[in-house]
This record gives C-alpha cells, sequence and structure tokens, in this order.
C-alpha cells in the first residue's frame, strides 16, 4: 500500500483500522510501520473524528431566564420606535 492508498483508504473508512477491510487493514498496518506521512494521517484523521464525535457544549444552565431578568430590571427607555425610519435594510 502506498500513502496515496492509505489516503483515500482513511477517506472511505476512518481512522479506525479495525473498521477496514481485512487486507486493507493489514496493509495499512504494515505500511504504518515504515511511513512518517501515513502515521501523520491516521493521527489527523483520528483527531477530527474524535473532534466531530464530541457533542458540542450548549449554552449555560439559565441563560434565558438570565437575559429575560436583566432586560426586564433594566429602565424603560424614553425613546419611541418611529417604524419608518428603523426599519432593518433587507439583505437582498
Amino acid at each position: 500500500m502506498t500513502d496515496e492508498e492509505f489516503r483515500d483508504h482513511l477517506d472511505r473508512f476512518g481512522g479506525d483500522l479495525a473498521l477496514w477491510p481485512p487486507p486493507a487493514a493489514r496493509d495499512a498496518r504494515r505500511l504504518l510501520l515504515r511511513s512518517i506521512p501515513a502515521q501523520r494521517m491516521l493521527d489527523e484523521a483520528t483527531a477530527v473524528e474524535l473532534g466531530l464525535s464530541r457533542p458540542e457544549p450548549g449554552p449555560p444552565a439559565g441563560l434565558a431566564d438570565r437575559i429575560f431578568e436583566a432586560a426586564f430590571r433594566s429602565e424603560p427607555s424614553d425613546r419611541g420606535f418611529d417604524e419608518e425610519l428603523e426599519r432593518p435594510k433587507r439583505l437582498m
């Protein structure tokens, strides 16, 4: 297996060699013993997969409540809303 073939297999099967077809996984393990570029490719693929598998953190608990509480505690504005002057511009 060449480095280019290894990259192709990484793209198709991912960074977990246990999920690769057995002959390809065997060849990949042999390549990894001698190829630093292949080792780097595997490290990168694994890092990307781990990053994508982690759930994104959500907002802190109670954030919406704190925002509304702060809004209701603030003093009302004496400035009115002029529909013609303050209408948002169209994007398209």
